[in-house]
């Protein structure tokens, strides 16, 4: 049989986690089982739980989304199976604003913010990015663009306020509405300058009108849509409301900028000064070491990622 006979409609199927746990699970040794939402779930967690675990087999299972993890760990029989060997992963998506019933158990980790994605955006990560793939050094420099990243950030959190209440609006009342239709592209882009700028929607009148039209909906309730913005206005932790795709895009739209403007600028910099320098004064030449795009942000970035805390605790109590 080819691989490509073996993946058949059947491996997409919720039920083929819950019969791969029943085929593999034995009483008789140590073997853990992950079940995470989907692949890049599966590099995030991975890459912490083998640094804690790395003496312990762990297999790691992708059921395709939130709904299948869930319905999986209710479908185990949990007088049979042992919780610290069998885990479950999954995001916090606005659960908590629109008082969604969460799982509440010792074996299932729940991430403390929207979405693994707002793990790989913050300050350190961009440091780490600037240094090992761009080849950037002088701490003036580096100082310079985090300052510059927490400014463009907090215009960037202001400007999602408003979609976010949407959105919530949108899940509390189970209107179907695919939330990766709505394209940062669109809304936002980083200019040379380093400056995050809103994009002129000229065929909308506002930018609900966008997100209606963009995502074929027509769901707009303003008194249901204030009430959600003024909850996540008191919010003092915005990855909590920021759909992690999103605030992602935004961190790939600033490495970009670092990537393509500064290190061009820097690069012609050393270069003429490189060419009047004798052999040990000469300075290493700035450079992008990886072509970032959209589609390889998150695998660049996650091994950047220090252990969050609440999974740090989580994988220790195991």
């Amino acid at each position: 049989m080819s691989l490509l006979d073996i993946l058949d409609e059947k491996i997409l199927t919720p039920s083929a986690a819950y019969i791969k746990i029943l085929s593999q699970y034995k009483t008789s040794d140590n073997t853990i089982f992950c079940l995470v939402e989907g692949v890049e779930d599966n590099s995030f967690y991975r890459h912490f739980i083998e640094i804690y675990k790395e003496d312990i087999p762990v297999k790691y299972i992708v059921c395709n989304g939130k709904q299948n993890v869930i319905d999986n760990y209710n479908e185990l029989d949990w007088d049979f199976y042992d919780k610290k060997r069998v885990l479950f992963f999954i995001d916090k998506d606005f659960d908590d604003y629109i008082e969604r019933e969460i799982i509440n158990d010792e074996n299932v980790f729940i991430t403390d913010c929207y979405s693994i994605e707002n793990y790989l955006v913050d300050e350190n990560i961009l440091e780490k990015f600037i240094t090992d793939n761009c080849l950037i050094t002088t701490e003036s420099v580096i100082k310079l663009a985090v300052e510059n990243f927490r400014k463009q950030h907090k215009v960037f959190v202001k400007q999602l306020k408003m979609i976010s209440s949407w959105m919530m609006y949108c899940r509390k009342n189970n209107f179907e509405v695919c939330f990766n239709d709505i394209k940062m592209s669109d809304l936002f882009k980083i200019d040379d300058e380093g400056n995050l700028t809103k994009k002129t929607l000229s065929t909308y009148r506002s930018k609900f009108e966008y997100l209606c039209d963009t995502t074929q909906t027509n769901y707009f309730n303003l008194n249901e849509i204030r009430y959600y913005y003024n909850l996540i206005n008191e919010e003092s932790k915005p990855k909590k409301f920021i759909r992690g795709k999103y605030e992602l895009y935004f961190m790939f739209m600033y490495l970009k900028y670092i990537s393509e403007n500064v290190v061009n600028e820097i690069s012609n910099e050393v270069k003429q000064h490189n060419r009047n320098a004798r052999g040990k004064d000469k300075i290493v030449r700035p450079k992008s070491t990886i072509p970032l795009k959209e589609e390889n942000i998150f695998q660049v970035l996650y091994n950047k990622t220090k252990v969050p805390e609440k999974l740090k605790v989580f994988i220790e109590t195991l």
